[in-house]
Protein backbone atom coordinates (compact mmCIF):
# COMPACT_ATOMS: atom_id res chain seq x y z
CA UNK A 1 0.00 0.00 0.00
CA UNK A 2 1.32 3.13 -1.20
CA UNK A 3 -0.31 5.21 1.11
CA UNK A 4 1.31 3.17 4.59
CA UNK A 5 4.87 3.23 3.23
CA UNK A 6 4.98 7.19 2.54
CA UNK A 7 3.95 7.88 6.10
CA UNK A 8 7.78 6.58 6.52
CA UNK A 9 8.80 8.51 3.25
CA UNK A 10 11.92 10.58 4.06
CA UNK A 11 10.60 13.44 1.45
CA UNK A 12 8.49 16.18 3.93
CA UNK A 13 5.96 16.96 1.40
CA UNK A 14 5.16 13.52 -0.08
CA UNK A 15 4.81 11.96 4.22
CA UNK A 16 2.66 15.07 5.09
CA UNK A 17 0.08 14.19 2.13
CA UNK A 18 0.08 10.38 3.24
CA UNK A 19 -0.44 11.35 6.67
CA UNK A 20 -3.40 13.97 5.12
CA UNK A 21 -5.04 11.01 3.22
CA UNK A 22 -4.43 8.50 6.39
CA UNK A 23 -8.21 8.51 7.24
CA UNK A 24 -8.87 6.69 4.16
CA UNK A 25 -7.10 3.80 4.73
CA UNK A 26 -8.17 0.56 6.94
CA UNK A 27 -7.63 1.89 10.59
CA UNK A 28 -5.56 -0.99 11.74
CA UNK A 29 -3.03 -0.18 9.19
CA UNK A 30 -2.48 3.61 10.13
CA UNK A 31 -3.42 3.52 13.85
CA UNK A 32 0.38 2.60 14.37
CA UNK A 33 2.13 4.46 12.06
CA UNK A 34 0.15 7.39 12.32
CA UNK A 35 0.83 7.37 16.81
CA UNK A 36 5.02 6.27 15.97
CA UNK A 37 4.85 9.81 14.14
CA UNK A 38 3.27 11.85 16.61
CA UNK A 39 5.62 10.63 19.46
CA UNK A 40 8.50 10.97 17.81
CA UNK A 41 10.34 14.32 18.79
CA UNK A 42 12.71 13.92 15.83
CA UNK A 43 9.71 14.74 13.46
CA UNK A 44 9.42 18.76 12.61
CA UNK A 45 5.70 19.82 14.33
CA UNK A 46 3.58 19.90 11.10
CA UNK A 47 4.53 15.87 10.97
CA UNK A 48 3.52 15.43 14.62
CA UNK A 49 0.25 18.13 13.95
CA UNK A 50 -0.90 16.76 11.26
CA UNK A 51 -0.25 12.67 12.11
CA UNK A 52 -2.91 14.00 15.90
CA UNK A 53 -5.26 15.19 13.53
CA UNK A 54 -4.83 12.25 11.66
CA UNK A 55 -5.65 9.99 14.21
CA UNK A 56 -8.78 12.26 15.12
CA UNK A 57 -10.12 11.19 11.40
CA UNK A 58 -9.79 7.84 11.99
CA UNK A 59 -12.98 5.57 11.04
CA UNK A 60 -14.51 3.82 13.92
CA UNK A 61 -12.69 6.30 16.87
CA UNK A 62 -9.72 4.08 16.44
CA UNK A 63 -7.69 6.91 17.22
CA UNK A 64 -9.51 7.59 20.40
CA UNK A 65 -7.70 5.84 22.89
CA UNK A 66 -4.31 7.30 21.62
CA UNK A 67 -5.16 10.93 21.61
CA UNK A 68 -6.62 10.52 25.13
CA UNK A 69 -3.95 8.74 26.59
CA UNK A 70 -1.88 11.78 24.59
CA UNK A 71 -4.32 14.31 26.24
CA UNK A 72 -3.74 12.61 30.11
CA UNK A 73 0.08 12.66 30.13
CA UNK A 74 0.93 14.79 32.83
CA UNK A 75 4.64 14.67 32.80
CA UNK A 76 4.64 16.27 28.65
CA UNK A 77 2.44 19.06 28.14
CA UNK A 78 3.37 18.99 24.62
CA UNK A 79 2.14 15.75 24.02
CA UNK A 80 -1.42 16.87 25.81
CA UNK A 81 -1.20 19.53 23.43
CA UNK A 82 -1.25 17.16 20.57
CA UNK A 83 -3.88 15.09 22.23
CA UNK A 84 -6.54 18.10 22.26
CA UNK A 85 -5.24 18.79 19.02
CA UNK A 86 -6.62 15.12 17.22
CA UNK A 87 -9.35 15.37 19.31
CA UNK A 88 -10.55 18.63 18.09
CA UNK A 89 -11.32 16.32 14.63
CA UNK A 90 -12.79 13.60 16.88
CA UNK A 91 -16.18 14.92 16.26
CA UNK A 92 -17.76 13.15 19.09
CA UNK A 93 -19.29 12.93 21.80
CA UNK A 94 -16.60 11.31 23.67
CA UNK A 95 -14.37 13.92 23.21
CA UNK A 96 -16.18 16.54 24.85
CA UNK A 97 -15.95 15.88 28.23
CA UNK A 98 -11.98 15.10 28.21
CA UNK A 99 -11.33 18.51 26.13
CA UNK A 100 -13.07 20.46 28.59
CA UNK A 101 -11.12 19.24 31.56
CA UNK A 102 -8.21 20.16 29.65
CA UNK A 103 -9.56 23.89 29.91
CA UNK A 104 -8.00 23.54 33.77
CA UNK A 105 -4.25 22.71 32.07
CA UNK A 106 -1.35 24.70 33.84
CA UNK A 107 0.17 25.65 30.59
CA UNK A 108 -1.54 28.35 28.20
CA UNK A 109 -0.83 25.99 24.94
CA UNK A 110 -2.74 23.46 25.90
CA UNK A 111 -5.85 25.12 27.49
CA UNK A 112 -6.01 27.33 24.09
CA UNK A 113 -5.92 24.40 21.76
CA UNK A 114 -8.49 22.64 24.12
CA UNK A 115 -10.45 25.86 23.45
CA UNK A 116 -10.38 25.89 19.87
CA UNK A 117 -11.10 22.37 19.59
CA UNK A 118 -14.35 22.63 20.91
CA UNK A 119 -14.91 25.87 19.47
CA UNK A 120 -14.76 23.41 15.95
CA UNK A 121 -17.57 21.58 17.58
CA UNK A 122 -19.49 23.75 19.18
CA UNK A 123 -23.04 21.35 18.34
CA UNK A 124 -21.20 18.51 19.94
CA UNK A 125 -20.65 20.95 23.21
CA UNK A 126 -24.33 22.47 23.04
CA UNK A 127 -25.39 18.85 23.33
CA UNK A 128 -23.04 17.32 26.17
CA UNK A 129 -21.26 20.31 27.66
CA UNK A 130 -23.21 23.06 28.93
CA UNK A 131 -22.77 21.70 32.81
CA UNK A 132 -19.32 21.00 32.99
CA UNK A 133 -18.63 24.33 31.59
CA UNK A 134 -21.03 26.17 33.98
CA UNK A 135 -19.00 24.23 36.32
CA UNK A 136 -14.97 25.74 35.24
CA UNK A 137 -17.20 29.42 36.00
CA UNK A 138 -16.00 28.90 39.34
CA UNK A 139 -12.67 28.38 39.39
CA UNK A 140 -10.40 30.94 41.05
CA UNK A 141 -7.93 30.60 38.00
CA UNK A 142 -9.92 33.67 35.46
CA UNK A 143 -7.23 32.02 32.33
CA UNK A 144 -9.96 28.80 33.13
CA UNK A 145 -13.09 31.27 33.51
CA UNK A 146 -12.70 33.25 30.45
CA UNK A 147 -12.62 30.17 27.69
CA UNK A 148 -14.63 29.01 29.49
CA UNK A 149 -17.35 31.95 29.39
CA UNK A 150 -16.51 32.09 25.52
CA UNK A 151 -17.55 28.43 24.51
CA UNK A 152 -20.87 29.10 27.09
CA UNK A 153 -21.25 32.38 24.46
CA UNK A 154 -20.56 30.26 21.04
CA UNK A 155 -23.16 27.68 22.43
CA UNK A 156 -25.98 30.29 22.25
CA UNK A 157 -27.49 28.14 25.05
CA UNK A 158 -29.82 30.44 27.64
CA UNK A 159 -28.75 28.20 30.60
CA UNK A 160 -25.47 30.32 30.35
CA UNK A 161 -27.21 33.89 30.53
CA UNK A 162 -27.36 34.18 34.35
CA UNK A 163 -23.51 33.10 35.39
CA UNK A 164 -22.21 35.10 32.34
CA UNK A 165 -24.00 37.88 33.85
CA UNK A 166 -22.70 37.35 37.61
CA UNK A 167 -19.46 36.81 36.22
CA UNK A 168 -19.75 40.53 34.20
CA UNK A 169 -21.20 42.22 37.15
CA UNK A 170 -18.92 41.16 40.12
CA UNK A 171 -15.77 39.30 39.00
CA UNK A 172 -12.76 40.77 40.26
CA UNK A 173 -10.48 39.70 37.33
CA UNK A 174 -10.93 42.08 34.54
CA UNK A 175 -10.17 39.12 31.54
CA UNK A 176 -12.87 36.96 33.42
CA UNK A 177 -15.26 40.45 33.09
CA UNK A 178 -14.17 40.64 29.69
CA UNK A 179 -14.86 37.01 28.09
CA UNK A 180 -17.74 37.36 29.69
CA UNK A 181 -19.25 40.72 27.69
CA UNK A 182 -18.08 38.61 24.88
CA UNK A 183 -19.92 36.20 25.21
CA UNK A 184 -23.12 37.60 26.07
CA UNK A 185 -22.92 39.61 22.80
CA UNK A 186 -22.73 36.18 21.26
CA UNK A 187 -25.67 34.23 23.23
CA UNK A 188 -27.72 37.22 21.92
CA UNK A 189 -30.23 37.37 24.81
CA UNK A 190 -31.79 41.41 25.03
CA UNK A 191 -31.63 40.67 28.96
CA UNK A 192 -27.72 41.37 29.18
CA UNK A 193 -28.77 44.93 27.44
CA UNK A 194 -28.75 47.12 30.51
CA UNK A 195 -25.95 45.20 32.52
CA UNK A 196 -23.69 45.60 29.49
CA UNK A 197 -24.68 49.06 29.20
CA UNK A 198 -23.64 49.79 33.00
CA UNK A 199 -20.33 47.92 32.09
CA UNK A 200 -19.85 50.29 29.13
CA UNK A 201 -20.43 53.45 31.70
CA UNK A 202 -18.72 52.41 34.53
CA UNK A 203 -16.19 49.44 34.15
CA UNK A 204 -12.74 50.38 35.36
CA UNK A 205 -11.21 48.40 32.56
CA UNK A 206 -10.46 49.45 28.96
CA UNK A 207 -10.75 45.92 27.42
CA UNK A 208 -14.09 45.44 29.91
CA UNK A 209 -15.95 48.38 28.28
CA UNK A 210 -14.87 47.97 24.73
CA UNK A 211 -16.28 44.66 24.85
CA UNK A 212 -19.87 45.87 26.42
CA UNK A 213 -19.70 48.32 23.32
CA UNK A 214 -19.21 44.83 20.64
CA UNK A 215 -21.73 43.38 22.17
CA UNK A 216 -24.27 45.86 22.55
CA UNK A 217 -23.42 45.94 18.56
CA UNK A 218 -24.76 42.41 18.61
CA UNK A 219 -27.27 42.72 20.10
CA UNK A 220 -28.71 46.03 18.80
CA UNK A 221 -31.21 46.99 21.66
CA UNK A 222 -33.55 49.70 21.62
CA UNK A 223 -31.52 52.52 23.29
CA UNK A 224 -28.31 50.95 22.50
CA UNK A 225 -27.05 53.39 19.87
CA UNK A 226 -27.66 56.46 22.29
CA UNK A 227 -25.30 54.16 24.62
CA UNK A 228 -22.88 53.85 22.10
CA UNK A 229 -22.87 57.13 21.21
CA UNK A 230 -22.18 58.35 24.41
CA UNK A 231 -18.95 56.17 24.99
CA UNK A 232 -17.91 57.22 21.82
CA UNK A 233 -18.03 61.04 22.65
CA UNK A 234 -17.02 60.70 26.54
CA UNK A 235 -15.14 57.42 27.26
CA UNK A 236 -10.92 58.46 27.69
CA UNK A 237 -9.71 55.55 25.57
CA UNK A 238 -9.39 55.63 21.86
CA UNK A 239 -9.61 51.10 21.76
CA UNK A 240 -13.11 51.94 23.59
CA UNK A 241 -14.35 54.82 21.49
CA UNK A 242 -12.60 52.38 18.29
CA UNK A 243 -14.96 49.51 19.32
CA UNK A 244 -18.25 51.76 19.93
CA UNK A 245 -17.70 53.40 16.84
CA UNK A 246 -17.49 49.86 15.04
CA UNK A 247 -20.11 48.93 17.01
CA UNK A 248 -22.41 51.66 15.64
CA UNK A 249 -22.50 50.45 12.35
CA UNK A 250 -24.82 47.62 13.35
CA UNK A 251 -27.19 50.51 13.96
CA UNK A 252 -26.66 51.98 10.60
CA UNK A 253 -24.60 54.79 11.91
CA UNK A 254 -21.72 55.79 10.44
CA UNK A 255 -18.96 57.84 12.66
CA UNK A 256 -15.85 59.78 12.32
CA UNK A 257 -13.31 56.95 13.80
CA UNK A 258 -10.38 60.24 13.59
CA UNK A 259 -10.34 60.32 17.62
CA UNK A 260 -9.94 56.52 17.87
CA UNK A 261 -6.90 54.12 18.51
CA UNK A 262 -6.04 50.64 18.98
CA UNK A 263 -6.47 49.22 22.52
CA UNK A 264 -2.71 48.91 23.69
CA UNK A 265 -1.71 45.83 25.61
CA UNK A 266 -1.92 46.38 28.79
CA UNK A 267 -2.90 42.86 30.39
CA UNK A 268 -1.21 43.76 33.72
Amino acid sequence: MDELKNLASDDFETKLAAIRQAHLAPSAAVLKPLCDLVLDRDQGEPVRHAAAEALGRLSDQAGRGALLELLEDAGDPHRRMLGALGLGQFAHADAVGPLIEALRDDVNTVRNVAERSLLEQIALVREHGIEPLLALLAEPNPLVRSPAARLLGATQDDRAREPLMAILRSDREWLSRMWAAKALGDLGRMEAADLLHERLDHDQKNRVRAAAAEAIGKLKPASGAAWLLHALEHDDDGGVRKLASEALRQFGLEVDEASAEEIPDDSE
